[in-house]
């Protein structure tokens, strides 16, 4: 069975792990990016989640993601779409992962 939510869906735990890995400087910027995604693929949801995000926050945020809150946000929210929507979103990211990592390399 699986220990997380995102357990389940493989190319979101593989992300996470590589962001996991990255150095804090590099995942803050990535998460920025993954959040911009976000907002302007759901604009419409987004403020929605957002609130209730805010109105139910954890009383301690002790997952290793939640120290970049951007990157809280941003799984939060993947938390909240169905999985059709989450397994697009999840690839979009994946996607602007590589472009950043490419364009990186490329400097």
């Amino acid at each position: 069975m699986y220990n997380r939510w995102y357990d389940k869906y493989p190319d979101l735990k593989q992300l996470l792990s590589l962001l996991e890995a990255v150095d804090e400087n590099y995942a803050n910027i990535i998460s920025q990016d993954f959040l911009q995604i976000i907002v302007a693929k759901y604009r419409n949801q987004f403020d929605e989640v957002i609130k209730k995000l805010s109105d139910n926050a954890p009383p301690r945020y002790s997952r290793w993601y939640d120290k970049n809150y951007d990157l809280h946000t941003c799984i939060e929210f993947i938390k909240t779409l169905d999985d059709n929507e989450k397994t697009a979103l999840i690839n979009d990211l994946i996607m602007s992962l590589y472009s950043y990592i490419t364009n990186v390399d490329d400097e």
